[in-house]
């Protein structure tokens, strides 16, 4: 193991010397490792990632750190009701009760508030595949007469437009590794010590990446993706 990883380091150090222009040095270490490990075997060189076509219907983009819908920011920290208004008409909303929840079924989307008992938007989900979750099948609501039904939280579709991360377009086929190779290193996407299942990243300083994989692995598609506001 140490012989390889001398090796990843003699061949990086050659990959710097010839790179001619780079965003950054880290970027320029980090694309050389990566490139130096691919030669050894170290890693699997999966080929280039899928390449979805933008499409008409509603868009959603993360970029430079920042979430917009149709073009318009949408700042985790702001009111529900501004959040409301650039989303537009359709929603289902749980306003009284904490944490609040706004929820758009034919956009596949959610929103909500902590329990702080404020009116911000804390986290934004959009729905990829609406298989439900494991949280959601052992611990299901319950009706009056006692059956469990879905959470009215729970949107019954996945989003039906355009999904861009960073530049890159992501539809529920998308598999993870493909997103972690074409986005922004500064996102920081990593699985779990454990498995892929629920990888995380950083969107910026204050905003966190939460996803949802199909399985286990970086080759499962994603499933849902979280943006979670940090505690202040």
């Amino acid at each position: 193991m140490k012989k390889m990883t001398v090796l990843l380091i003699l061949l990086a150090s050659h990959e710097l010397g010839v790179a001619q222009t780079s965003p950054s040095l880290g970027e320029k270490l980090g694309n050389a490792i990566e490139k130096a490990a691919k030669a050894t075997g170290a890693i699997k060189d999966d080929g280039p990632p899928r390449k979805i076509a933008r499409q008409g219907g509603p868009m959603l983009v993360l970029k430079d750190g920042k979430i917009y819908f149709n073009e318009k920011n949408l700042a985790l920290g702001e009111s529900m009701q501004s959040w409301k208004k650039i989303i537009g008409a359709g929603s289902v909303c749980g306003e009284k009760q904490w944490p609040q929840w706004c929820k758009w079924d034919a956009l596949g989307i959610v929103i909500g508030t902590s329990m702080k008992k404020n009116d911000r938007v804390e986290y934004l989900t959009v729905y990829l595949n609406n298989k439900p979750s494991e949280n959601e099948l052992n611990f299901p609501e319950l009706a009056k007469h006692g059956k469990p039904v879905a959470h009215p939280w729970v949107v019954a579709r996945t989003f039906p437009g355009y999904f861009e991360f960073d530049g890159y377009g992501i539809d529920r086929k998308t598999k993870f590794w493909e997103i972690r190779s074409s986005v922004n290193r500064v996102r920081q996407l990593r699985c779990g010590l454990r498995d892929c299942s629920n990888p995380i990243g950083a969107l910026n300083e204050t905003v966190g990446i939460y996803m949802k994989l199909a399985g286990r692995s970086e080759y499962d598609a994603l499933q849902e993706i979280n943006l979670s506001l940090g505690e202040n």
